[in-house]
């Protein structure tokens, strides 16, 4: 079991040893030691976890909590720590976003493993036979190598246009030492249509499950996403990092062909070790969730465009999911949501605003909740509670909304918690356009 050591500010802030608590579903995996200062002890104390399946209270007992797996169930966890007088709430510390690994299954185990102890005959004979009907080939008594390599080559044909591989969870890790990128995800294979005969039938697409790759060099333009993709997830290190992007260009945007032409989902772990992923999903017109996750490792200085034009043409982009967006990591944002007209759901880190922003060309923000049509301030308070604090020596800002987006600041309301420093919606309180104006020094045009 591995301890995280936290240590509590009188100001409200916590900071942990590591901002990452292991792998999605992990049973008994991390222990939370609060090291609080005197002022703050001889008070019962006690934690609360937002996760998307709610809000989840424990009790902390000699500084400590052993994290339930009920919780660690998201790619995030957002933790609060609360110092309690008897009934009475004395403290509260400024919530915490940690991180988890995208790959184990709610058993704690890793999949493979399990494969091999539980089902691995199973598992095996049922991936022989979807390969068999693929290719064509007897491989319904081959083994776990043997068919990994014909997946990774991965053939050829789906009554239903997608080949769906993301219960393939043997693939998550098969590549997780290999230095060049899975040709799952690149290509270097061709895809029978749905109808060889028929010119005009659809082109077949596939769905994987997310890979680790922590050592795969992803560069432009060499190695770049394949249009038969319509699902994958993958992570990246350092080394990718440096060549993921190179000149307003990157592995999946579509300048010199029709790169990831068909890509509607994508989970990119480890972004924060990018320093310069300008125009990273630029032209990417097929988008419609990405997954941006931190692990941690950040660089020790970003490029000033960090953010331009990030997001620029891509039209039918509806959520940014993750970890939020530290916009503190560049000065220009020039065109970055450009023309995402679809675009309802997006996080922004508290406080990291701190430049003029257009958001004219988005006008679903009013959509604030995940995979919701109804109205919800989510995406909007998102906004506001990520504007910089203001002071007068800093300067106005400028945001640019669409009219639509306009009327709803104008008549949703919210309330700033004195304790986090963030506003939360209200039936009274403060307008959003009035927070906006009056308390953060922002121009809304």
């Amino acid at each position: 079991m591995m301890i995280n050591r936290i240590t509590v500010s009188e100001k409200r802030g916590l900071f942990p040893e590591y901002s990452n608590l292991g792998t999605i579903g992990e049973k008994n995996a991390t222990t939370l030691l609060f090291l609080l200062p005197s002022s703050l002890q001889g008070y019962d104390k006690k934690i609360v976890c937002e996760t998307a399946q709610g809000s989840f209270n424990y009790t902390v007992s000699n500084d400590t909590c052993d994290l339930p797996s009920e919780v660690l169930t998201d790619n995030t966890l957002t933790l609060q720590l609360v110092l309690k007088d008897g009934d009475k709430v004395v403290w509260k510390s400024i919530p915490y976003t940690f991180t988890l690994n995208p790959t184990l299954d709610d058993s704690g185990e890793n999949p493979i493993t399990k494969a091999k102890a539980e089902q691995r005959e199973d598992d095996r004979t049922e991936l022989g036979g979807t390969l068999s009907d693929l290719t064509g080939q007897d491989l319904k008594e081959a083994n776990w190598d043997e068919l990994i390599d014909i997946a990774n080559e991965l053939p050829l044909k789906s009554k239903q246009d997608v080949l769906d591989l993301r219960k393939c969870s043997e693939l998550t890790y098969a590549f997780a030492h290999a230095t060049t990128p899975p040709s799952l995800i690149t290509g270097g294979y061709k895809l029978d249509k749905e109808d060889p005969d028929n010119p005009d039938s659809s082109n077949v697409l596939i769905k994987l499950p997310f890979l680790e790759t922590p050592n795969a060099v992803y560069r432009y333009p060499t190695t770049r996403v394949s249009q038969s993709i319509e699902e994958c997830g993958f992570s990246i290190g350092d080394e990718a990092a440096k060549e993921i992007c190179s000149n307003g260009k990157s592995i999946f945007n579509a300048y010199g062909g029709k790169v990831a032409a068909n890509l509607k989902r994508l989970t990119l772990v480890g972004i924060e070790r990018v320093v310069n992923p300008s125009d990273m999903f630029q032209g990417c017109g097929s988008l419609e969730e990405i997954t941006l996750i931190e692990r941690g490792n950040n660089a020790e200085k970003y490029s000033t465009g960090y953010w331009f034009e990030y997001f620029k043409d891509c039209s039918a982009l509806q959520s940014i999911l993750g970890t939020p967006l530290d916009m503190s990591r560049g000065t220009d944002f020039m065109r970055t949501f450009q023309r995402c007209s679809k675009l309802k759901y997006v996080r922004f880190k508290p406080f990291t605003i701190s430049h003029s922003l257009d958001l004219s060309d988005c006008p679903a923000l009013m959509k604030g909740k995940y995979g919701a049509n109804s109205d919800d301030p989510g995406t909007l308070l998102s906004i506001v509670n990520g504007v910089r604090e203001y002071r007068s020596e800093l300067g106005q800002i400028t945001i640019n909304f669409s009219a639509f987006v306009k009327d709803y600041l104008t008549s949703w309301r919210c309330v700033k918690d004195d304790e986090t420093g963030l506003y939360v919606a209200s039936t009274q309180g403060m307008t959003l356009a009035t927070v906006l104006t009056n308390n953060k020094g922002v121009i809304i045009a």
